[in-house]
């Protein structure tokens, strides 16, 4: 009884000790800044050193080295990060059960579902930046092998991911494999059919896998005017630029006001709403909206809330019974204590990636073929007004090859 109590003395003064937010805000500040490489850096120690927070140094490093363009060492990290959120029962029972009279601070970050997911969607885009296709289309098929196997074997009530059909089926499309561009792309519409740019995707998918039925069914669909449909099949061979923009700052863990000892995704200040592209001076279009890290932050919670509290309840329940045990051995002012003790370091754990977007958007335009074009890409706000300052605005340089159509380009940028 005497070590039950020594353990929970110490596990109330680690409670208070290791704050990983605290202990890499430094870092996430240079990332803030757009300081990518330098925000690697500062987290590559505990990114390599064995922790309980070495997930989270895993994922907040590898988002930083995507950023400053580090595809594979970025996708070193991930790959780490994939393999330590996969292991299903790397906690022992002992351990386990421990949470329930100390915190889950004690544990191992295992990863929210939704984190494990866009791992495997940050492999799929920095493979896509070094053109290493197959190795992208492996990685779009694992999100949503992943949230299948939430959905069947956890009893979630997830949704599937249109970004990474949405990405496939630009890959499939590069290399000409059309029925498979056109599937993906119906994955897509099944999910987020109001995305405008779909409209020209099916349409052309549909032309060019010379099904007319679904011709006339998506121009019905998306309102195709005669003009439209002769704009999506004369541009198909053109080149065309992709810019995908991770927009904002992810949601962070606070503690839920229905029960503090459980965590809840409250939204950050995210004061920009799209991105409007220029190409060579010209305004093109703004991003529209693929994949919300935000709204399934706090709905994959908000489904996990009965279990925790579940958990929690039987917590109390055993922690009550075991200061009644102590206080019935001892004295019972110990086991009053005890009790205190035991309740008063009951916290909710607010570990998170931290370094992730609000949301993932994309924009598309054809271009004809030229040497190089320049992108320009400017946040907007809700209004439709510049959300940053001059400076704010991200130029990029494209460049394609002489003599070959139908190629594509793509280039991803962070808005912050």
């Amino acid at each position: 009884m005497r070590v039950l109590i020594l353990v929970i003395m110490a596990s109330s003064l680690f409670a208070g000790c290791g704050n990983y937010t605290a202990t890499t805000r430094a870092a996430r500040n240079e990332f803030y800044a757009g300081k990518y490489t330098e925000a690697a850096k500062a987290l590559e120690k505990g990114a390599h050193e064995d922790s309980l927070d070495q997930l989270l140094y895993l994922f907040d490093r590898a988002t930083a080295l995507h950023q400053a363009g580090d595809y594979d060492e970025s996708n070193k990290d991930f790959a780490a990060a994939d393999k330590m959120s996969e292991i299903k029962d790397y906690t022992s029972l002992s351990r386990e059960a421990a949470t329930l009279v100390t915190n889950d601070k004690i544990i191992q970050y295992k990863g929210e579902d939704f984190e494990k997911v866009l791992v495997s969607q940050y492999l799929a885009l920095n493979y896509l930046m070094m053109h290493k296709y197959e190795d992208a289309l492996v990685e779009c098929r694992r999100v949503n092998q992943k949230l299948h196997m939430m959905i069947s074997q956890g009893k979630r009530k997830y949704k599937l991911n249109p970004m990474a059909s949405y990405v496939s089926a630009l890959m499939w499309e590069d290399q000409h494999e059309w029925n498979d561009a056109y599937v993906d792309y119906q994955a897509v519409y099944a999910l987020i059919p109001e995305m405008s740019y779909l409209g020209d995707d099916l349409y052309r998918l549909a032309w060019i896998n010379n099904i007319t039925e679904d011709m006339d069914k998506w121009a019905r669909q998306y309102n195709l005017s005669g003009d439209d449909k002769k704009r999506i099949r004369d541009t198909a061979k053109l080149p065309e630029i992709v810019v995908i923009v991770e927009n904002g700052h992810s949601p962070e863990k606070q503690p839920n006001p229905a029960w503090t000892a459980l965590p809840k995704y409250y939204p950050r200040n995210n004061p920009v709403a799209f991105a409007e592209v220029s190409v060579n001076g010209q305004v093109r279009g703004r991003s529209q909206m693929l994949f919300n890290v935000e709204k399934t932050a706090i709905e994959n919670m908000d489904e996990k809330f009965a279990g925790l509290l579940a958990k929690r309840i039987g917590g109390v329940v055993a922690k009550e019974v075991i200061a009644d045990q102590v206080g019935k051995r001892t004295d019972p002012l110990i086991g009053k204590l005890l009790s205190f003790g035991m309740h008063a370091i009951d916290q909710a754990d607010l570990r998170s990636w931290l370094t992730l977007p609000k949301d993932f958007q994309v924009f598309r335009v054809r271009v004809p073929l030229a040497p190089s074009y320049t992108v320009q890409i400017r946040p907007k706000n809700g209004a439709g007004d510049n959300a940053l300052s001059a400076s704010g605005v991200l130029e990029k340089i494209v460049h394609f090859e002489p003599g070959k159509p139908g190629q594509r380009v793509f280039i991803h940028v962070r808005v912050l």
